[in-house]
């Protein structure tokens, strides 16, 4: 996955001015990023065919956010 895409544009979203065309295009890019992960994440849902499927799959994504989060936090 692209951590460093994601890293990027929360930097980007943190260094540019309030309100600003920089800043909007950041968060814009950032939204992408995140509604392409979500995307793929709900295509992937519909292969789950029973509990230990879903159980895995949802271990997965779960760790997936978790470093999303990990690595918008460090940025802020």
């Amino acid at each position: 996955m692209s951590y460093s895409l994601i890293r990027k544009y929360a930097i980007d979203i943190n260094e540019a001015p309030p309100l600003s065309r920089e800043q909007i295009r950041a968060e814009a890019n950032l939204g992408m990023q995140l509604q392409s992960l979500i995307k793929a994440w709900a295509e992937l849902g519909h292969d789950c065919t029973n509990k230990n499927d879903w159980n895995n799959f949802a271990k997965y994504v779960l760790t997936e956010v978790q470093e999303i989060n990990q690595t918008i936090k460090e940025v802020k």
